[in-house]
C-alpha cells in the first residue's frame, strides 16, 4: 500500500492509449454503502492491456478486472477506517502532490485536458492523493513499532538459505555502445518511422562503431572514447565503467566475448540485440558465496519486510471481516 496509487494510476500513462476491454458497470462494488465508479477500473484495465504484449484471453481479462476491483475495495476499506480514527491529510501535503503530478505537463490545460479524457475531475484527483496518504499513515501505524528481528533470526536464515547467497562468475568491464536507433532520434521521431528506417539506422551505427573501434586500436584512450561517443547515458560518464557484472545478465554474445579477453584487452565489435559494443575487460571475480557480514543488514531488511507484509495482511483481513463488502463484476 506504499506509493500513491491511483494517482499512479491515473496519470502515469498519459500518452497510453486504453485497449478495448470487457463491459464493466458503472458501479463495480459497494464497501459498507459506499459506492466504487467503474470508469477508474476501466482505466486500470486498459492501462494493464496496453503493457502486456501478448494476448489476454477473456478469463485472464477477467481475472485481471476482478484484482484491480479488489484493490479498490481495499483502498476504500482503509480510507473509511482512517476517517473512524480521524486521521487527517495537511492540505499543503495535498497542493504539493498535485504539483509533482503536473510536472511532466506543459501547461495547466494540457494536464487539465488529460483528466477530462480520463473522465477524472481534480477534485476527484485530490481526493485520490488524500486516500493513499491516509493509508500509507494508517498502515504504517500496524507496523511501526510491533516488529522486531533478531540476530539469531537473521543468522537462521542466511544459514538455511545458502544458495540465494551463491555469486557466480563476474567481471568488470568498460564499454562503448552505439544503439541501433539514436536515442535523441528515438525521442523526436515516431516509432513507426523509426522501424521503417531500420535498416539504414543499423548500417549507420555498424559503422559508427567500426570507425570508433579504429580509433581504440590506433591508441586513443578508451575512457575518452566512451565519454565521446557511447549512447549508454549510465556508464558514459565513468568513461564507460559497468562495474562488476555476473554472467548471463548480459546477451550471451556479450558474456562469450568477455570470456575470451584479458585483463586490460579489448574486443572486437560485439553485437546485442540493443546495439552495438566494444568491451574492455578491467577486473574478473570468481564463483563465491557472500560472506553473512555482507548480507546481514540485506536479510535483516527482508525479514522486517516479510513481517512488515504479514502484518498488514492481516489487518486488512480483519477490515475486510467487519465490513459489507458487495462486488457487481
Amino acid at each position: 500500500m506504499s506509493g500513491l496509487l491511483w494517482t499512479a494510476v491515473a496519470i502515469g500513462c498519459a500518452q497510453v492509449a486504453v485497449a478495448a476491454e470487457p463491459s464493466i458497470p458503472e458501479v463495480v462494488a459497494r464497501v459498507n454503502g459506499k459506492d466504487i465508479d467503474g470508469k477508474y477500473i476501466r482505466f486500470e484495465f486498459g492501462r494493464v492491456l496496453a503493457r502486456t504484449k501478448e494476448k489476454v484471453s477473456p478469463d485472464d481479462q477477467k481475472k485481471i478486472i476482478r484484482g484491480i476491483i479488489d484493490k479498490e475495495v481495499v483502498r476504500e476499506l482503509v480510507y473509511q477506517e482512517g476517517r473512524t480514527k480521524s486521521i487527517e491529510v495537511a492540505p499543503e501535503t495535498i497542493e504539493q502532490e498535485m504539483k509533482l503530478i503536473r510536472e511532466p505537463y506543459a501547461s495547466d490545460e494540457e494536464f487539465e485536458n488529460t483528466l477530462k479524457e480520463r473522465d477524472i475531475s481534480l477534485d476527484e484527483l485530490r481526493h485520490s492523493i488524500t486516500v493513499d496518504y491516509m493509508a500509507r499513515q494508517l498502515l504504517d501505524e500496524q507496523v511501526k513499532g510491533q516488529i522486531h528481528i533478531s540476530d539469531e533470526d537473521v543468522k537462521k536464515y542466511y544459514e538455511g538459505n545458502k544458495e540465494k547467497f551463491y555469486r557466480p562468475q563476474a567481471y568488470r568491464v568498460s564499454h562503448i555502445f552505439i544503439a541501433f536507433f539514436p536515442p535523441d532520434l528515438v525521442k523526436s521521431t515516431p516509432r513507426q518511422e523509426l522501424m521503417a528506417r531500420k535498416d539504414e539506422l543499423i548500417a549507420a551505427a555498424d559503422l559508427k562503431i567500426n570507425n570508433v573501434l579504429k580509433e581504440v586500436n590506433a591508441g586513443a584512450d578508451f575512457a575518452a572514447l566512451a565519454k565521446k561517443y557511447s549512447d549508454d547515458a549510465g556508464s558514459r560518464d565513468n568513461g564507460g565503467d559497468l562495474d562488476f557484472i555476473y554472467m548471463g545478465v548480459f546477451d550471451t554474445s556479450f558474456d562469450e566475448e568477455v570470456k575470451k579477453l584479458e585483463i586490460g584487452h579489448v574486443s572486437g565489435v560485439v553485437k546485442t540485440e540493443y546495439g552495438f559494443h566494444i568491451v574492455k575487460l578491467l577486473e574478473k571475480r570468481d564463483p563465491e558465496y557472500a560472506k553473512f557480514e555482507e548480507m546481514e543488514g540485506v536479510i535483516q531488511s527482508h525479514l522486517f519486510n516479510e513481517e512488515a507484509q504479514n502484518k498488514v495482511r492481516g489487518y486488512l483481513d480483519d477490515l475486510r471481516k467487519k465490513a459489507k463488502i458487495e462486488t457487481f463484476y
